[in-house]
């Protein structure tokens, strides 16, 4: 995973070199529950929410990726889950009401662990507020959704949480591009996530940005 984010792999969300091949490794429940966490964390960042959204959890999985009572990192696999599930909604509306189902249900429980006292995941519900916002916006509350967005930056930010600063700037912008057309506000996220990611040295991704966002970005270098 380390060496797709710093662009040092020749994959983005497959998980195979000279260390492993993901589709010939044979995992115990415990270690597919970190690949699966890994899988989904890099399907998030990549913006490869259809895979994202779609990891088959098996029955083995469960135990360790329980929000309450599982391992450590279980809040984070949920938290990038929910996230590509509300991606696929803005993207495909013809099963948003599929993907808006299940993302708010993890968004709920997200929710629930912050309400009982788990800081940790206080920023990650900062952004899926925004995201749930963004679906559900009626033409006068854009300043609501505006805001949502500028929060979950400035709340990661200032948490340390670099690489989800630049992940909320990222969705920032996929919402200011494709709902709010604006274009020169989205411009200026989607460089500033660059930045972000280049600090945090996850070139890969910086990489993936700039071949995403090439037309938009393109536009700055003639302002």
């Amino acid at each position: 995973l380390y060496l797709n984010l710093m662009g040092s792999s020749n994959n983005t969300v497959e998980l195979s070199g000279k260390a492993m091949y993901e589709k010939e490794v044979v995992f115990t429940p415990f270690s597919r529950s970190h690949f699966i966490i890994a899988k989904t964390f890099a399907s998030s960042l990549f913006g490869r929410y259809e895979l994202g959204a779609h990891l088959v959890l098996e029955k083995g999985d469960q135990q360790f990726l329980m929000m309450k009572g599982g391992i450590m990192y279980a809040p984070l696999f949920w938290f990038h889950r929910c996230l590509c599930m509300f991606a696929m909604a803005r993207s495909n509306k013809s099963k948003e009401r599929k993907y808006m189902a299940q993302a708010k249900r993890i968004h709920t429980e997200l929710t629930n662990s912050l309400k009982n006292k788990n800081p940790n995941v206080l920023h990650y519900v900062s952004l899926l507020n925004a995201e749930k916002a963004a679906l559900n916006q009626k033409k006068y509350q854009e300043d609501d959704v505006r805001k949502l967005y500028n929060d979950a930056i400035t709340m990661s930010a200032r948490g340390g949480y670099v690489h989800d600063a630049a992940l909320a700037q990222e969705r920032f912008a996929d919402y200011l591009l494709n709902i709010a057309g604006d274009l020169q506000e989205a411009r200026y996220h989607i460089e500033g996530a660059i930045q972000r990611y280049t600090n945090w040295g996850a070139m890969g991704v910086v990489e993936h940005l700039h071949n995403k966002y090439h037309d938009v970005l393109a536009g700055s270098s003639t302002n």
